[in-house]
Protein backbone atom coordinates (compact mmCIF):
# COMPACT_ATOMS: atom_id res chain seq x y z
CA UNK A 1 0.00 0.00 0.00
CA UNK A 2 1.65 3.45 -1.26
CA UNK A 3 1.64 6.30 1.14
CA UNK A 4 -1.11 7.94 -1.04
CA UNK A 5 -3.26 5.31 -0.34
CA UNK A 6 -2.58 5.02 3.18
CA UNK A 7 -3.68 8.76 3.70
CA UNK A 8 -7.01 8.37 2.02
CA UNK A 9 -7.89 5.58 4.16
CA UNK A 10 -6.94 6.97 7.16
CA UNK A 11 -8.96 9.63 6.62
CA UNK A 12 -11.85 7.84 5.53
CA UNK A 13 -11.72 5.45 8.59
CA UNK A 14 -11.51 8.74 10.93
CA UNK A 15 -14.72 10.47 8.69
CA UNK A 16 -12.54 12.96 7.62
CA UNK A 17 -12.89 14.91 4.33
CA UNK A 18 -9.88 16.11 2.37
CA UNK A 19 -11.14 19.63 3.10
CA UNK A 20 -10.81 18.83 7.26
CA UNK A 21 -7.35 17.36 6.94
CA UNK A 22 -6.19 20.62 5.05
CA UNK A 23 -7.34 22.99 7.91
CA UNK A 24 -5.60 20.32 10.54
CA UNK A 25 -2.24 20.32 8.90
CA UNK A 26 -2.17 23.65 6.95
CA UNK A 27 -2.15 22.93 3.59
CA UNK A 28 -4.71 23.37 0.26
CA UNK A 29 -7.28 20.63 -0.19
CA UNK A 30 -5.69 20.22 -3.57
CA UNK A 31 -2.35 19.24 -2.01
CA UNK A 32 -4.42 16.83 0.21
CA UNK A 33 -5.76 15.06 -3.05
CA UNK A 34 -1.96 15.00 -4.70
CA UNK A 35 -0.90 13.18 -1.51
CA UNK A 36 -3.90 10.86 -1.89
CA UNK A 37 -2.99 10.30 -5.61
CA UNK A 38 0.74 9.52 -5.68
CA UNK A 39 1.49 12.61 -7.45
CA UNK A 40 3.40 14.06 -4.34
CA UNK A 41 4.22 13.74 -1.03
CA UNK A 42 4.13 15.48 2.21
CA UNK A 43 7.63 16.65 3.75
CA UNK A 44 8.40 14.95 7.06
CA UNK A 45 7.12 17.75 9.58
CA UNK A 46 3.86 17.49 7.96
CA UNK A 47 3.81 13.35 8.49
CA UNK A 48 4.37 14.36 11.96
CA UNK A 49 1.16 16.14 11.73
CA UNK A 50 -0.91 13.42 9.57
CA UNK A 51 0.16 10.76 12.68
CA UNK A 52 -0.92 12.61 15.07
CA UNK A 53 -4.17 13.35 13.36
CA UNK A 54 -4.87 9.83 12.08
CA UNK A 55 -3.30 8.26 15.60
CA UNK A 56 -0.80 6.19 13.60
CA UNK A 57 2.92 6.19 14.19
CA UNK A 58 5.70 7.58 10.98
CA UNK A 59 6.46 4.24 10.44
CA UNK A 60 3.40 3.47 9.19
CA UNK A 61 3.02 5.29 7.23
CA UNK A 62 6.54 5.23 5.62
CA UNK A 63 6.15 1.28 5.60
CA UNK A 64 4.40 -0.61 2.67
CA UNK A 65 2.08 -2.67 5.95
CA UNK A 66 -1.71 -2.41 5.70
CA UNK A 67 -2.59 -2.52 9.04
CA UNK A 68 -0.52 -1.79 13.21
CA UNK A 69 -0.86 -2.06 16.09
CA UNK A 70 -3.25 0.57 17.73
CA UNK A 71 -0.78 1.52 20.41
CA UNK A 72 1.40 3.87 18.81
CA UNK A 73 5.23 3.13 19.24
CA UNK A 74 7.88 6.37 18.88
CA UNK A 75 11.06 4.70 16.46
CA UNK A 76 14.12 5.98 16.80
CA UNK A 77 16.44 6.64 14.17
CA UNK A 78 18.63 3.88 14.81
CA UNK A 79 15.61 1.57 14.29
CA UNK A 80 14.62 3.21 10.98
CA UNK A 81 18.82 2.87 9.78
CA UNK A 82 18.51 -0.79 10.82
CA UNK A 83 15.24 -2.08 8.49
CA UNK A 84 17.53 -2.29 5.17
CA UNK A 85 14.79 -4.61 3.82
CA UNK A 86 12.70 -1.14 3.31
CA UNK A 87 12.56 0.37 0.42
CA UNK A 88 14.04 3.85 0.90
CA UNK A 89 11.00 6.38 0.07
CA UNK A 90 11.81 10.21 -1.11
CA UNK A 91 9.98 12.74 0.85
CA UNK A 92 9.60 15.94 -0.27
CA UNK A 93 11.83 19.13 1.86
CA UNK A 94 8.82 21.44 1.54
CA UNK A 95 5.51 22.06 0.67
CA UNK A 96 5.17 22.98 -3.16
CA UNK A 97 2.27 25.46 -4.34
CA UNK A 98 -0.47 25.54 -7.40
CA UNK A 99 -0.19 27.98 -10.02
CA UNK A 100 -3.11 29.92 -9.70
CA UNK A 101 -3.17 30.20 -13.66
CA UNK A 102 -1.69 26.37 -15.21
CA UNK A 103 -2.89 24.62 -12.24
CA UNK A 104 0.89 23.19 -11.99
CA UNK A 105 3.57 22.94 -8.83
CA UNK A 106 5.53 25.66 -8.51
CA UNK A 107 9.42 25.28 -7.90
CA UNK A 108 10.27 27.51 -5.71
CA UNK A 109 13.15 29.24 -7.61
CA UNK A 110 10.21 29.80 -10.33
CA UNK A 111 7.13 31.06 -7.81
CA UNK A 112 5.57 34.96 -8.07
CA UNK A 113 3.78 35.80 -5.18
CA UNK A 114 0.61 38.79 -5.78
CA UNK A 115 -1.29 39.89 -2.87
CA UNK A 116 -4.89 40.01 -2.84
CA UNK A 117 -5.69 43.68 -1.44
CA UNK A 118 -9.31 44.33 -0.32
CA UNK A 119 -10.13 48.58 -1.14
CA UNK A 120 -12.36 50.08 1.88
CA UNK A 121 -13.64 53.39 0.83
CA UNK A 122 -14.67 56.33 3.99
CA UNK A 123 -15.94 59.25 2.10
CA UNK A 124 -13.23 60.75 0.08
CA UNK A 125 -10.59 58.88 1.37
CA UNK A 126 -10.24 54.20 0.63
CA UNK A 127 -7.68 52.33 2.78
CA UNK A 128 -6.70 49.10 1.24
CA UNK A 129 -5.62 45.85 3.29
CA UNK A 130 -3.97 42.61 2.32
CA UNK A 131 -6.52 39.45 2.57
CA UNK A 132 -4.95 37.12 0.94
CA UNK A 133 -1.82 35.67 -1.51
CA UNK A 134 -2.05 34.10 -5.05
CA UNK A 135 0.68 31.77 -6.17
CA UNK A 136 2.27 31.55 -10.03
CA UNK A 137 5.04 30.19 -11.92
CA UNK A 138 6.94 33.65 -13.01
CA UNK A 139 5.96 33.65 -16.48
CA UNK A 140 2.39 33.06 -15.73
CA UNK A 141 2.35 36.28 -13.42
CA UNK A 142 3.68 37.79 -16.36
CA UNK A 143 0.44 36.60 -19.12
CA UNK A 144 -1.71 37.05 -16.38
CA UNK A 145 -0.51 40.77 -16.02
CA UNK A 146 -0.31 41.65 -19.60
CA UNK A 147 -4.42 40.02 -20.08
CA UNK A 148 -5.30 42.21 -17.05
CA UNK A 149 -3.49 45.28 -19.30
CA UNK A 150 -5.02 44.12 -22.30
CA UNK A 151 -8.71 43.94 -20.99
CA UNK A 152 -8.18 47.34 -19.33
CA UNK A 153 -7.34 48.85 -22.55
CA UNK A 154 -10.51 47.24 -23.91
CA UNK A 155 -12.71 48.87 -21.56
CA UNK A 156 -11.20 52.00 -21.53
CA UNK A 157 -11.35 52.62 -25.71
CA UNK A 158 -15.14 50.87 -25.06
CA UNK A 159 -15.91 53.96 -23.02
CA UNK A 160 -14.26 56.22 -24.64
CA UNK A 161 -16.02 55.25 -27.83
CA UNK A 162 -19.41 55.90 -25.93
CA UNK A 163 -18.42 58.79 -24.71
CA UNK A 164 -17.19 60.38 -28.05
CA UNK A 165 -20.54 58.81 -29.55
CA UNK A 166 -23.30 60.58 -27.02
CA UNK A 167 -21.24 64.10 -26.67
CA UNK A 168 -21.15 64.51 -30.14
CA UNK A 169 -24.91 63.12 -30.31
CA UNK A 170 -26.53 65.27 -27.59
CA UNK A 171 -23.93 68.63 -29.44
CA UNK A 172 -25.15 68.63 -32.73
CA UNK A 173 -28.91 67.85 -31.81
CA UNK A 174 -28.85 71.08 -29.93
CA UNK A 175 -27.30 72.53 -32.71
CA UNK A 176 -29.74 71.87 -35.42
CA UNK A 177 -32.42 72.57 -33.12
CA UNK A 178 -31.38 76.06 -32.56
CA UNK A 179 -30.68 76.66 -36.10
CA UNK A 180 -33.95 75.45 -37.17
CA UNK A 181 -35.97 77.52 -34.42
CA UNK A 182 -33.87 80.36 -34.88
CA UNK A 183 -34.71 80.15 -38.91
CA UNK A 184 -38.45 80.10 -38.49
CA UNK A 185 -38.52 83.05 -36.23
CA UNK A 186 -36.30 84.89 -38.90
CA UNK A 187 -38.64 84.09 -41.48
CA UNK A 188 -41.81 83.44 -40.39
CA UNK A 189 -41.83 86.69 -37.43
CA UNK A 190 -42.70 89.80 -39.66
CA UNK A 191 -40.54 92.42 -37.94
CA UNK A 192 -37.41 89.88 -38.23
CA UNK A 193 -37.92 89.07 -41.48
CA UNK A 194 -38.01 92.61 -42.42
CA UNK A 195 -34.94 93.86 -40.64
CA UNK A 196 -32.65 91.06 -41.95
CA UNK A 197 -31.97 89.38 -45.07
CA UNK A 198 -32.30 86.25 -46.33
CA UNK A 199 -28.70 85.81 -46.54
CA UNK A 200 -27.77 87.30 -43.17
CA UNK A 201 -30.50 85.37 -41.45
CA UNK A 202 -29.01 81.97 -42.80
CA UNK A 203 -25.57 83.45 -41.29
CA UNK A 204 -26.86 84.53 -37.93
CA UNK A 205 -28.91 80.86 -37.45
CA UNK A 206 -25.54 79.48 -38.45
CA UNK A 207 -23.85 81.43 -35.83
CA UNK A 208 -25.99 80.77 -32.94
CA UNK A 209 -26.05 76.95 -33.72
CA UNK A 210 -22.59 76.75 -33.32
CA UNK A 211 -22.15 78.20 -30.20
CA UNK A 212 -25.23 76.06 -29.10
CA UNK A 213 -23.45 72.84 -29.99
CA UNK A 214 -20.52 74.10 -29.10
CA UNK A 215 -20.83 74.77 -25.73
CA UNK A 216 -23.34 71.49 -25.39
CA UNK A 217 -19.88 69.62 -26.02
CA UNK A 218 -17.72 71.82 -23.78
CA UNK A 219 -20.18 71.13 -21.00
CA UNK A 220 -20.53 67.31 -21.63
CA UNK A 221 -16.79 66.86 -22.43
CA UNK A 222 -16.32 67.99 -18.44
CA UNK A 223 -14.63 71.55 -19.51
CA UNK A 224 -14.63 74.58 -17.36
CA UNK A 225 -17.79 75.77 -19.69
CA UNK A 226 -20.29 73.63 -16.94
CA UNK A 227 -19.13 75.63 -13.99
CA UNK A 228 -19.64 78.94 -16.01
CA UNK A 229 -23.26 78.09 -17.41
CA UNK A 230 -23.78 77.02 -13.38
CA UNK A 231 -22.74 80.06 -11.95
CA UNK A 232 -24.45 82.38 -14.60
CA UNK A 233 -27.82 80.36 -14.14
CA UNK A 234 -27.46 80.48 -11.01
CA UNK A 235 -27.17 84.38 -10.22
CA UNK A 236 -30.39 86.24 -8.85
CA UNK A 237 -31.15 88.72 -6.14
CA UNK A 238 -31.83 88.77 -2.75
CA UNK A 239 -34.85 90.25 -1.75
CA UNK A 240 -35.28 92.33 1.16
CA UNK A 241 -37.60 91.57 4.34
CA UNK A 242 -41.21 92.40 4.71
CA UNK A 243 -42.22 94.23 7.43
CA UNK A 244 -46.57 94.67 8.21
CA UNK A 245 -49.41 95.03 10.64
CA UNK A 246 -51.97 92.61 11.54
CA UNK A 247 -54.95 93.62 9.70
CA UNK A 248 -56.53 92.72 6.46
CA UNK A 249 -54.40 96.20 4.85
CA UNK A 250 -51.14 94.74 6.28
CA UNK A 251 -51.79 90.94 5.10
CA UNK A 252 -53.02 91.72 1.84
CA UNK A 253 -50.15 93.83 1.20
CA UNK A 254 -47.81 91.58 2.06
CA UNK A 255 -49.65 88.77 -0.53
CA UNK A 256 -48.93 91.09 -3.08
CA UNK A 257 -45.80 91.76 -2.30
CA UNK A 258 -44.63 87.88 -2.48
CA UNK A 259 -46.56 87.49 -5.80
CA UNK A 260 -44.67 90.30 -7.27
CA UNK A 261 -41.24 89.23 -5.85
CA UNK A 262 -41.93 85.69 -7.07
CA UNK A 263 -42.64 87.62 -10.31
CA UNK A 264 -39.34 89.60 -10.44
CA UNK A 265 -37.74 86.25 -9.08
CA UNK A 266 -39.01 84.44 -11.61
CA UNK A 267 -37.92 87.08 -14.27
CA UNK A 268 -34.52 87.22 -12.99
CA UNK A 269 -33.85 83.72 -13.42
CA UNK A 270 -35.04 83.71 -17.09
CA UNK A 271 -32.75 86.44 -18.03
CA UNK A 272 -29.75 84.48 -15.67
CA UNK A 273 -30.78 81.99 -17.82
CA UNK A 274 -30.61 83.52 -21.18
CA UNK A 275 -27.09 85.38 -20.03
CA UNK A 276 -25.66 81.84 -19.37
CA UNK A 277 -26.54 80.60 -22.61
CA UNK A 278 -25.09 83.47 -24.61
CA UNK A 279 -22.09 83.59 -22.33
CA UNK A 280 -21.47 80.17 -22.35
CA UNK A 281 -22.07 79.58 -26.40
CA UNK A 282 -19.69 82.60 -26.63
CA UNK A 283 -16.55 80.76 -24.74
CA UNK A 284 -17.76 77.73 -25.93
CA UNK A 285 -17.53 78.90 -29.77
CA UNK A 286 -14.02 79.88 -28.70
CA UNK A 287 -12.98 76.85 -26.22
CA UNK A 288 -14.08 73.86 -28.76
CA UNK A 289 -10.99 73.33 -31.01
CA UNK A 290 -8.80 73.09 -26.97
CA UNK A 291 -11.87 70.96 -25.56
CA UNK A 292 -11.57 69.22 -28.71
CA UNK A 293 -7.95 68.39 -28.68
CA UNK A 294 -8.16 67.65 -25.34
CA UNK A 295 -10.61 65.02 -25.04
CA UNK A 296 -9.12 62.86 -27.84
CA UNK A 297 -5.89 62.94 -26.24
CA UNK A 298 -7.50 61.76 -22.75
CA UNK A 299 -10.13 59.61 -24.22
CA UNK A 300 -13.52 61.65 -23.16
CA UNK A 301 -12.16 60.50 -19.67
CA UNK A 302 -13.57 63.81 -17.94
CA UNK A 303 -17.29 63.46 -20.00
CA UNK A 304 -20.26 63.18 -18.40
CA UNK A 305 -21.11 60.18 -20.42
CA UNK A 306 -17.32 58.19 -18.97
Amino acid sequence: MTLGQKIKKLRIDNGLTQKDVSELVNVTFQTVSKWENDENEPDVATLRKLASVFGCTMDYLLSEEETEEPKEEPQTTEEIVEEPQKETIIIHESEKHVCEKCGRDIEPEDIAIENITHTERHGRTSHSKVVGQRFYHKACLEEVREERAEEARKIKAAKASHARKWTYVWSIVGGVITFVVSMLIMFLVPEAHKAIKPGIAVLLSFVFSYGIFAMLFCIIAGSYIGDVFLWCSSLSIKFPGLIFSWDLGGLAWLIVMKILFAVLGFLIGVLALIFAIVFSAALGAISFPFVLIHSERHDYEDSLFD
